[in-house]
């Protein structure tokens, strides 16, 4: 939805700046589920330049739509579990909904190792995902701070709820997005997913709102 597309902007950028991403010409990003390449195309918008931009995904059929798009961005069908590029080669790695996809504990475990093996000492790590799980998939579990900490227990954690419920959003959205915007801003039980920006710098704290 327009809403939900324009409310994760208006967080990431914000969270990308006060983490030293002020300028984004240089930096070498990897979004790992990269679907049909929506936030590289984003972070085109705001600075990244094209070569620097690297998007993977399972599904051909994304890959290749992401392509047809343009802008120079480097696609490649590949496994989050077998990333295709150098260890300490990431400024950014990103994932959007992907863990909460993933069932089995030890598969995320093996992802995150992986999204960890490529990122440079002075990489970040941003991950969007669901933090709690819905009775109506169960294919999906909600992934938590606890969850986070146990995939990457040597980095540091902020982390910040977001996105109004999906049952809400549709009702309201549309037709009054400030409602939307005030109910997700001043109740956050309503929200149903969480950013989480991971560093690997030691002993910062661990932020939260």
């Amino acid at each position: 939805m327009l809403f939900t597309q324009y409310r994760f902007r208006a967080v990431a950028a914000p969270l990308l700046k006060r983490s030293g991403f002020t300028e984004l010409s240089h930096i070498e990003v990897l979004h790992v589920g990269c679907g049909t390449g929506g936030w590289l195309r984003t972070l085109l918008e705001w600075g990244a330049r094209p070569e620097h931009l690297h998007g993977i995904d399972l599904l051909e059929d994304r890959i290749e739509k992401a392509r047809a798009l343009g802008m120079g961005i480097d696609f490649q069908v590949a496994s989050g579990y077998d990333i295709p590029y150098p260890e300490d080669s990431m400024d950014l790695v990103s994932a959007h909904t992907v863990f909460s996809s993933i069932l089995d504990a030890s598969a995320r475990k093996a992802l995150a190792g992986e999204m960890s093996r490529i990122l440079k000492s002075t990489g970040k790590i941003l991950i969007y995902d669901y933090r709690i799980s819905d009775p109506r998939n169960p294919d999906t579990v909600g992934i938590r701070k606890r969850e986070i900490q146990r995939l990457f227990p040597d980095f540091t954690i902020q982390l910040r709820s977001l996105t109004l419920a999906p049952p809400i959003l549709r009702r309201v959205a549309l037709l009054l997005p400030l409602l939307a915007h005030a109910l997700e801003s001043c109740f956050p039980f309503l929200r149903t997913h969480t950013f989480y920006l991971i560093s690997s710098r030691k002993g910062a704290k661990t932020l939260r709102r």
